[in-house]
């Protein structure tokens, strides 16, 4: 009862905030900016932490700089998340441009695909991929009204709402639906449960991935896609596909998810203010083959 009163207030507050011009919203989101970086100093040592580990040459400056940069791009990011509820097919379509769609159809034809992508670019206009086709988006269930409100966002632009499904049930429905020809979409970047076994080396540092996303490519041995979420001007974003494996089961174990982290790392390397660096991304590191648990 408390979690749909939350859920309700919530709509109420950000549906009017989604009907205001882009102008006004990017104006709120400088005052934002300037409240999580200068008073609130929200996360700032897990951010500047994350920088310095994954940028050893750089300078403080540079890092102070950069640190910056995010802290303007995430609170960009929450009034453009907001502004999607308010948001029409024709318009987001303007927003979100795509390079090379003809990379996806293409196998769509005839086999479903695997799409892979890191908290780069705005990933919550995933919702976007449904405006070209059929989607299965695999996610992390939240707690009560955040969660509500995220599959609402998610599901903007779907029909009937199925096009988000709980991490843990995403195996089941791919090969219950085997036959089916569908763009299933991981974002692989996450710091996932110790007990995966997917090390690889990320961004200067040994760091453990999730390997669902392979698992599923390689035993439905399915093309699997990285996606990069490029920001060419405030308010712009354009999906770029590359290809990291036609064949993904004749690969080496964790070669996707190898594949994968270098891809996302060089789209790092290219926009580094892009990415999420006020996650805890690297709670678990190990030594001599060990596991050792660590707080950024």
């Amino acid at each position: 009862m408390f979690s749909t009163l939350l859920y309700g207030l919530a709509l109420c507050v950000l549906y009017p905030l989604a009907w205001l011009p882009r102008r006004v919203l990017y104006g709120l989101s400088d005052v934002v900016y300037v409240l999580f970086y200068y008073v609130l100093s929200y996360r700032k040592s897990v951010v500047y932490v994350n920088l310095a580990r994954s940028f050893p040459n750089k300078s403080y400056d540079e890092i102070r700089i950069i640190a910056k940069q995010f802290y303007r791009f995430f609170s960009d990011l929450l009034f453009e998340n907001v502004k999607t509820l308010g948001t029409s097919k024709r318009k987001i379509q303007t927003i979100v441009t795509v390079e090379n769609a003809e990379l996806v159809e293409n196998y769509l034809s005839h086999t479903s695909v695997v799409l892979i992508l890191g908290h780069f670019g705005n990933w919550e206009y995933l919702a976007s991929l449904l405006l070209y086709f059929k989607t299965k988006i695999a996610y992390k269930p939240q707690k009560g009204a955040s969660d509500r409100l995220m599959r609402h966002i998610r599901t903007r632009y779907s029909r009937n709402g199925d096009v988000i499904i709980p991490m843990q049930h995403i195996s089941r429905w791919m090969l219950t639906h085997r036959d089916e020809h569908t763009a299933y979409v991981f974002i692989a970047d996450q710091s996932p449960s110790p007990l995966s076994k997917a090390w690889v080396d990320f961004l200067h540092q040994d760091s453990l991935f999730f390997e669902g996303a392979e698992k599923m490519a390689k035993r439905l041995n399915l093309p699997v896609i990285y996606v990069e979420i490029s920001r060419p001007a405030r308010g712009k974003y354009k999906w770029i596909y590359s290809l990291i494996s036609e064949e993904p089961e004749k690969l080496p174990e964790f070669e996707i998810t190898r594949r994968f982290a270098s891809s996302l790392e060089a789209s790092i390397n290219r926009y580094p203010p892009y990415w999420l660096w006020s996650h805890k991304r690297w709670k678990h590191r190990r030594t001599n083959g060990e596991e050792l648990n660590i707080k950024n």
